[in-house]
């Protein structure tokens, strides 16, 4: 009578095909069972040991070569978020420039170190919505919709305009206690650089889950600080944040420090959602369910700066 005895087992049925062919290749049978919920991969006692040798050494090879990459299918309303990000830049923009409401938005909303050191972490967040002028509107508007649409393709609508707010707010909030008191600014682009930093260590992450070699692992990174050094540096005038006094604006000078921050936590953001997503994919319903959280971190920031007066 012939005994069997099983080698392998896997919730996957192909892996279990996958592993009968290698025995097959090198002449030794098998069959399949079931146990537990389980394929099982059975061959006779007497060819246990060889088989076993063999699917060793099947599995060491596999795992040296690099998982296949699979092509990314487009997240929807990717689009639409990011239009909805400018109309909402838009709004705020016309309601800061007519005092809309009876309210100066700017005064109540911009990032005033002083403030947010006496615990005013509301205007971390409600700067993102205020620019300095036309140039620094534009610039925020088409360089945050173009990253967030790419944010958006890789980890979903929601999530990346979440990270948006909460990068760009914590960067604020950050550089708010590393200023000095006279420290004063607004705009998205602390945010916008958040946004470069989740796309980079997000991509970075990926190839890394992927095998790919260090050169080409690291690239996504080199270009998310080429990125920041390019358009958030000092010697770029084209995004005025900085306001020495709350009336009057002064020449465009830009916050590279909040420039940094936003990138630096988006770095950390960014690490964290490329870990987390093969474990715990996202719904349709759950990416709305976070923008919608976004949506309503910047209305609970401006009801505050509303209600304490800025």
């Amino acid at each position: 009578m012939t005994t069997w005895t099983e080698v392998f087992r896997s919730a996957d049925r192909q892996a279990v095909d996958d592993h009968a062919l290698v025995l097959s290749a090198a002449g030794i049978g098998s069959g399949h069972g079931q146990a537990f919920g389980q394929f099982v991969l059975l061959v006779r006692v007497e060819d246990a040991e060889r088989a076993r040798a063999e699917l060793t050494k099947y599995e060491g090879e596999n795992a040296a070569l690099p998982a296949v990459a699979e092509i990314p299918q487009p997240m929807e309303r990717s689009t639409g978020a990011a239009i909805v990000y400018v109309l909402i830049l838009l709004v705020f923009d016309v309601l800061q420039r007519r005092q809309g409401l009876g309210i100066d938005w700017r005064d109540a909303g911009l990032a005033s170190a002083a403030a947010i050191q006496h615990g005013a972490w509301w205007r971390s967040v409600t700067a993102l919505t205020l620019h300095g002028d036309v140039l620094h509107l534009a610039g925020n508007a088409v360089f945050g919709a173009a990253f967030g649409f790419m944010l958006a393709q890789s980890v979903g609508f929601g999530l990346a305009w979440l990270g948006f707010v909460v990068t760009g707010g914590v960067g604020n909030e950050i550089n708010g206690w590393l200023q000095s008191t006279a420290h004063r600014s607004i705009g998205a682009s602390t945010a916008v650089f958040g946004m470069v930093g989740v796309l980079a260590a997000h991509d970075w992450v990926r190839r890394r889950q992927l095998h790919y070699n260090v050169f080409r692992r690291w690239a996504p990174v080199a270009v998310g600080t080429m990125i920041l050094a390019w358009l958030g540096g000092d010697a770029r005038r084209a995004d005025p944040r900085s306001l020495p006094d709350i009336f009057d604006v002064a020449l465009p000078r830009i916050d590279v420090g909040a420039h940094v921050l936003g990138f630096a936590v988006g770095l950390a953001l960014g690490a964290a959602i490329g870990w987390a997503r093969p474990r715990w994919p996202l719904s349709g319903i759950a990416q709305a369910a976070l923008a919608g959280a976004a949506v309503a971190l910047v209305t609970v920031a401006w009801i505050l700066a509303i209600m304490n007066g800025g």
